[in-house]
């Protein structure tokens, strides 16, 4: 109940949900809260396990006909929604707040958002299932900050400050058990490490799993501190830059590698629709898949080798990308099906593994 009370608490003091507004929830367990706070709940016709063949024709008919002026949902639907408004010309003018989670969210969304919508403003809260939110960031802060890099060169995401009567800090990232605090250690601004929080509105436990308690939880004191499973930094202004998933690192001899800085630097080129960085094992084993805009998938050996040559050549300007050898090219990426942006990078990793010995093995072969 604590817990149901304070994030409700949150929704209604920080992020400015309150009676007689009107949301279209994305994610439709959202109006489970909206009830509670009096506001709402206007359904769209999405299939939950398919989002992304929403109509967007719909949505935005929808959001005018029964004047929406709130909606959450992840960055690659209100893309969807942001390119045909942009397409016809639309405007969403009685939309006062769209919420953006699930994946990090595109600087390129967040200005088409923020265009479809004059009279309104894009958020990005970060958090997850067991602590909901953390972090909340309005579109207008992330698009006019100076974004700060980490010790290492690796540009994380933005997503704000941690909310407040909340805690959080970036640990050395340990892969045992943590009985206290004291088992680990903080790390100063710019160091990339584990993100932990602490406050009212995190979990305490996973129902009937211990053991998923016992790897999740650190004790304090009377309290406890959450492990997101996350790798982040802070700025000198304590502002978390989100560096992707712990399980996602790829850690070679020469460094450690992220998710979202490496794929950052990829996915700004106009030819990739998106990235995914893959450990390919062994000492040197790191590769990013890409999935290239439709338009620009290499059809022949010369157009993949002439593609590859790009990414090689742009990757050099990145210290933390330069050494990348290995590119694959996926036509279509797995992807969970809530939010159809959370990448299956395990998925990708058995696949591109796959696609590395075959290559090694053809070139032993011509040898």
């Amino acid at each position: 109940n604590e817990m149901l009370e304070a994030q409700l608490s949150i929704l209604r003091d920080q992020f400015g949900l309150a009676s007689g507004m009107r949301d279209l929830p994305l994610l439709p367990i959202f109006s489970l809260f909206h009830i509670a706070l009096g506001v709402t709940s206007v359904v769209p016709p999405v299939n939950p396990a398919r989002p992304l063949s929403l109509d967007p024709w719909k949505i935005v008919k929808i959001i005018s006909d029964y004047s929406v002026n709130v909606s959450f949902g992840s960055p690659t639907l209100w893309s969807k929604i942001g390119e045909y408004c942009i397409r016809t010309q639309t405007k969403l003018p009685r939309m006062k707040k769209v919420f953006m989670a699930g994946a990090p969210v595109p600087d390129e969304t967040l200005r088409m958002v923020r265009q479809i919508a004059p009279n309104g403003e894009a958020y990005t809260p970060y958090g997850s299932t067991e602590a909901l939110p953390v972090t909340l960031v309005a579109g207008a802060e992330l698009l006019s900050t100076e974004l700060k890099s980490a010790k290492g060169g690796e540009r994380g995401t933005l997503v704000g400050k941690v909310i407040e009567h909340s805690q959080l800090k970036i640990v050395r990232p340990e892969n045992d058990i943590l009985r206290s605090l004291s088992d680990t250690a903080e790390l100063a601004p710019f160091e990339i490490g584990e993100v932990i929080v602490s406050g009212r509105q995190v979990s305490p436990r996973y129902f009937e799993d211990s053991r998923a308690t016992e790897k999740a939880k650190i004790p304090d004191g009377d309290g406890f501190w959450h492990r997101m499973g996350d790798m982040g930094y802070l700025d000198e202004d304590r502002n978390l830059y989100f560096c992707g998933r712990k399980v996602h690192r790829v850690i070679t001899t020469d460094r450690v590698y992220y998710s979202v800085p490496i794929e950052k630097i990829f996915n700004s080129l106009d030819k990739v629709r998106r990235s995914a960085l893959v450990d390919l094992e062994g000492p040197d084993g790191v590769g990013v898949v890409l999935e290239p805009s439709p338009s620009h998938w290499p059809d022949t050996e010369e157009q993949r080798e002439r593609f590859v040559a790009e990414l090689l050549e742009h990757a050099k300007a990145f210290p933390v990308a330069k050494s990348i050898r290995k590119f694959f090219f996926h036509k279509s990426f797995p992807v969970d099906p809530r939010h159809n942006a959370k990448i299956y990078r395990d998925q990708l990793g058995v696949w591109a593994r796959e696609q590395d010995r075959m290559r090694r093995g053809a070139t032993r072969a011509a040898a």
